[in-house]
């Protein structure tokens, strides 16, 4: 998860999947998105998706600093799975895992997603340019 209005790179490619170009932020991001083209249980995925604040309010804010509500955030992939089922990836590096910002906003995308229905939420550690779900 990362704020929405930061400037980023922006690295471009061609999905068959999604039928559209791709835009992703990093190199990591580009390598998980190529898996999920190749994933057989995946129709489809948007990446860098826009949380809607309005859904903010129904959030438990215990643990999250109140200040991340009033910014506005996408989350890395939102997956479409071919049984209709939605899932939600978040890619972070395994040292990004002891800073506790880091760890307030996943806890902040998982509440996001379940309150919008969204409960097969997961991180992915990015490892020298490989992950591991």
């Amino acid at each position: 998860m990362k704020k929405a209005k930061t400037r980023q790179r922006e690295i471009n490619f061609s999905s068959q999947k999604c039928q559209r170009i791709i835009c992703v932020n990093d190199s990591a991001e580009q390598e998980y998105a190529l898996k999920l083209e190749a994933d057989e249980q995946v129709m489809s995925y948007e990446e860098n998706v826009s949380l809607d604040r309005k859904n903010f309010q129904y959030i438990n804010r215990i643990g999250i600093r109140t200040a991340y509500f009033g910014i506005d955030w996408k989350t890395d992939f939102l997956i479409r799975k071919v049984n209709g089922a939605l899932a939600v990836c978040e890619l972070v590096k395994p040292g990004d895992l002891d800073k506790v910002t880091v760890l307030e906003q996943l806890e902040l995308s998982r509440r996001y997603w379940e309150v919008t229905g969204v409960t097969d939420w997961k991180i992915v550690l990015i490892v020298r340019g490989t992950d591991v779900s």
